[in-house]
């Protein structure tokens, strides 16, 4: 007699402790897809090399975007607690009035140039405005630039709510943020600014080109290779961290937006002769 073999009830997937914080990564991924590329399966072994890879870029976040962007938001919030002020008592003051609302622009642009959120990023309007700041205002994408910046907008945010009497309180709190995050973002780009500019000196001195530092038949190195090139160069291990060369080839990019590697043209202009390059 023909036996109908009886389907068999589909096997649930394992749930993986790394299930969180892939998820967290993911949504925090800083490419357009938010997920890992290609199409191909990952075995058990690439667990490991996969949670690395969605986890540093919520990490590198944690450590200095997310404080970059409380700073733009205090900024803007600033500014919107300063223009509500003068909206409510009605008293004619054009000149503090144009100064709140420069204040808001500033506080706004940050936040467009320092939002950490994919689907933001990758909007038409907020990619056409981060690309017009890197073509107009380059220094506010480097660490030292920023650094300033936010000292400048410190001084903004105390002139409108503390010496003005608005709200004194709130305006100690995001004067002295501002002037905390100002002051380490102008330190932690001098000390990369410092052994990147030695690197430099030392790829000069021995006489090397970008074509000839590049890899035979590549387009740009990415950041494990950059960090073998400076490995190679300099005879010393552990020049760079992972996340301080992310924040090299953001300095060193054209666009904000360069899949994390520095191409030839990008390579040639940093190795010609001049000042450091500031990040």
């Amino acid at each position: 007699r023909l036996r109908v073999p009886r389907a068999r009830p589909r096997a649930r997937a394992p749930v993986s402790r790394f299930g969180a914080r892939a998820v967290v990564a993911m949504a925090l991924r800083s490419d357009a897809e938010g997920g890992v590329g290609g199409g191909g399966g990952e075995g058990p072994g690439d667990v490991g090399a996969l949670v690395e890879a969605q986890t540093t870029p919520v990490r590198r976040y944690l450590r200095w975007n997310w404080a970059f962007f409380g700073g733009a938001a205090l900024t803007t919030a600033t500014a919107a607690v300063a223009i509500a002020h003068c909206f409510s008592h009605m008293s004619f003051a054009p000149a503090t009035f144009f100064y709140d609302v420069f204040l808001l622009v500033f506080g706004l642009l940050m936040l467009v140039l320092d939002t950490p959120l994919p689907r933001v990023q990758n909007h038409r309007h907020v990619k056409a405005a981060r690309d017009q700041i890197y073509r107009s205002a380059l220094f506010m994408t480097r660490f030292m630039g920023r650094g300033l910046w936010y000292l400048f907008l410190a001084t903004m945010a105390c002139c409108a709510l503390y010496d003005t009497g608005v709200n004194r309180w709130f305006g100690a709190i995001c004067t002295l943020y501002l002037v905390v995050l100002g002051v380490a973002a102008m330190m932690k780009g001098a000390v990369m600014t410092f052994k990147l500019s030695r690197v430099h000196r030392s790829i000069r001195s021995q006489g090397f080109t970008a074509d000839r530092l590049l890899p035979g038949g590549h387009a740009g190195v990415s950041g494990a290779q950059f960090q073998d090139m400076v490995r190679d160069v300099t005879k010393q291990e552990g020049t760079f961290t992972d996340d301080e060369v992310g924040y090299i080839i953001n300095a060193l990019a054209f666009t904000p937006y360069h899949d994390s590697k520095i191409t030839v043209d990008e390579l040639r202009y940093w190795l010609m002769p001049g000042p450091p390059m500031m990040i």
